[in-house]
């Protein structure tokens, strides 16, 4: 397990951050609240097909994610969250348990407007998460191939206009090495979205990451969406030019309809139009390195309880050629995915 330390630049932030927001006073109506929260999820698996000896015929069980958070809200449209995060992580039968921050921050309103300082969730794919809604599933394309969730910094985000329809998020990550999550590059992020009504939404968004060495990191992203109650979907497409490392370039779409009251029918396809850069690196789902690959995801979502989902699921990863004009193995999962949400 790792060991749990704040850095010096994580302190001096916290502390400037606290220094800045206005100290509240007797006369404030708003009162401070504390929320705690717990959600997990994990699989049961069998991987009749896969393109390493490790995996190809593995069958167990396995712990992907534990969260506990601690919601905070303060006078004078002040928060904060801090949020632990537990999971097994390894190769197929073998996993050890991780423990770690992964969120710790501190937040303002300012009206509409909204900042945060310290670790949290980047301006990457907050948004197509938050459409997608499977996260217990699997990982949106991006976080699942690699690109970090989390980041210690600054962050702003809001409406550009009174309406709504456009909106904003930036960040700012000044290069700390602080949670599971986050790495040790300057990195600045932006986007802008459109929502021309409430169940349409249209983002761009960029970054650019500062690396030592040579090679820096930009990425280009455009998402479309739609949601209801009863059905949504995402178009995504995605490239991260790494300069001497090999690009990241895909494409993805997703959709997840209402069969029933209590069932939801999930299907997403991933299509990279270059090799995994991450591979077999990727936790649960590792790709083979040298060939371009296509996955599809199928699962039907049961309502067990109020909190409780059941999800057989397979996921189906099959591989182009590479360049030697061999074709790696299909990978084949067959999961059976639970998911615990008190949040």
């Amino acid at each position: 397990m790792r060991p749990m330390k704040f850095p010096h630049r994580m302190t001096f932030c916290l502390t400037a951050v606290l220094t800045f927001l206005p100290t509240p006073t007797l006369a404030d109506e708003e009162k401070p609240a504390l929320s705690v929260g717990f959600l997990a999820f994990g699989d049961l698996y069998y991987v009749p097909s896969h393109h390493t000896e490790a995996g190809d015929g593995a069958v167990g069980g396995v712990v992907r994610r534990a969260y506990l958070t601690f919601n905070a809200s303060l006078p004078a449209e002040v928060f904060g969250r801090v949020r632990f995060e537990a999971n097994q992580s390894g190769e197929f039968e073998d996993y050890d348990f991780e423990a770690d921050f992964k969120d710790l921050y501190i937040g303002r309103n300012f009206g509409q407007q909204r900042l945060l300082l310290g670790l949290s969730p980047t301006p990457t794919f907050d948004l197509i998460e938050s459409v997608w809604g499977m996260r217990y599933l699997a990982r949106t394309p991006m976080d699942l191939q690699g690109v970090s969730s989390r980041e210690t910094g600054l962050s702003m985000s809001g409406p550009l206009k009174a309406d709504g329809t456009w909106s904003y998020r930036m960040m700012f990550d000044a290069g700390t090495d602080f949670g599971k999550d986050s790495n040790a590059n300057r990195r600045w992020m932006g986007a802008v979205s459109w929502k021309p009504e409430s169940r349409w939404t249209v983002d761009f968004y960029t970054d650019y990451e500062d690396r030592d060495g040579p090679a820096d990191r930009t990425t280009l992203q455009a998402f479309a969406g739609f949601k209801t109650d009863d059905f949504r979907w995402g178009l995504q497409y995605s490239n991260q030019d790494r300069e001497d490392d090999p690009p990241l370039e895909l494409a993805s779409g997703f959709l997840v309809t209402r069969t029933s009251k209590k069932t939801n029918l999930v299907l997403r396809v991933d299509r990279l139009f270059e090799p995994s850069p991450r591979g077999d690196g990727i936790d649960y789902l590792p790709f083979d390195p040298s060939a371009r690959a296509t996955m599809l995801i199928a699962g039907l979502e049961f309502a067990a309880a109020e909190r409780i989902s059941i999800t057989p699921n397979t996921v189906i990863i099959r591989y182009d050629p590479n360049d030697e004009g061999d074709r790696p193995k299909t990978d084949l999962h067959l999961r059976l995915t639970l998911f615990f949400n008190f949040e």
